[in-house]
């Protein structure tokens, strides 16, 4: 798979315009933050594009109004001066955005990481950015946040042979910013029932191993319970099955491949490790309640 770039990075699920900072495929920056666009009537007219497998870490700072989303099978609420980051592999299916919302979007490529990663508090992050994570920020804490992006902003267009290095520094600091506000989320819940653990990290290791391993046993196995305590854990918490959030995993990422029209349905199947197009074909009709031809090609009836 040829890697993407921020250049050619055309986010569908968010408004763009004529805000738009990218640089050097390590950061890209939009807001509408002055703006009177309508964010939703831009968002809908991409809506044909979703499930949309988004390969960018993605912050989104919401500064009025709130935004909702669905992404890998969950629902995520970010209100005003709430911070939403989202992990690189995340997949998105729905987004809508309040009347008003105003927004700033960071979106970071692969190759910025390394220039990040090294500092001595990336396990911190690491650690956190399991999954997408919602925070929220007091209104003073939140004006920082916002003058940290404007000086990100300025930097982009600032003539000077040092224009990365402040850049990187900006992010860097934004970073530190995430950290602290992450390690204090996580303090809150640090007395969460054993329950609640168990199914967020059986949802983190369905989210790592879906393409390659589909049986319950596994899952089990790797967090050291029963199948039946798992199936009792998950069912509690969810109200579903594993094997349904496993086949929904799985159903998630093929619509998402095949709505890009790069792959063929053999080749997606292999990248899901079926074992031949004709089973995928059978387990993705079975949920969807059409092929996974007639879906790429927009003929399906149920989405």
């Amino acid at each position: 798979m040829t890697e993407p770039k921020l250049t050619e990075f055309i986010f569908d699920m968010l408004p763009t315009h004529e805000r738009r900072l990218v640089v050097e495929d390590l950061v890209l920056l939009d807001d509408n933050l002055n703006s009177t666009i309508d964010v939703n009537q831009e968002v809908e007219e991409h809506v044909h594009a979703m499930p949309l497998k988004l390969m960018f870490a993605i912050v989104i700072i919401c500064r009025h109004g709130s935004i909702d989303l669905r992404l890998n099978l969950e629902d995520y609420h970010v209100g005003k001066n709430d911070v939403l980051v989202v992990v690189p592999g995340v997949i998105g299916e729905r987004v809508v955005f309040s009347e008003g919302s105003k927004v700033c979007i960071m979106a970071y490529s692969e190759k910025s990481f390394p220039l990040l990663m090294n500092m001595e508090h990336s396990l911190r992050f690491r650690e956190y950015m399991t999954r997408p994570f919602v925070f929220h920020f007091s209104e003073r804490e939140m004006t920082d946040v916002i003058q940290i992006y404007k000086l990100m902003r300025s930097a982009v267009l600032f003539d000077s042979p040092y224009k990365k290095e402040l850049i990187m520094s900006y992010m860097e600091a934004m970073s530190f910013i995430a950290v602290g506000q992450m390690e204090r989320e996580f303090d809150k819940n640090v007395k969460r029932q054993r329950g609640d653990m168990l199914f967020h990290e059986f949802v983190d290791a369905v989210r790592k191993n879906y393409t390659t391993e589909r049986q319950l046993n596994f899952y089990a196995d790797k967090l050291c319970i029963s199948s039946k305590y798992l199936s009792r854990v998950v069912m509690q918490h969810s109200g579903r099955h594993p094997s349904d959030w496993i086949r929904d995993y799985v159903i998630l990422e093929a619509k998402a491949l095949l709505k890009q029209n790069d792959y063929t349905v053999q080749q997606v199947s292999d990248m899901l490790n079926f074992p031949n197009a004709s089973f995928f074909g059978k387990y993705f009709k079975t949920t969807v309640g059409c092929s996974p031809r007639a879906f790429q090609l927009g003929e399906d009836s149920i989405s």
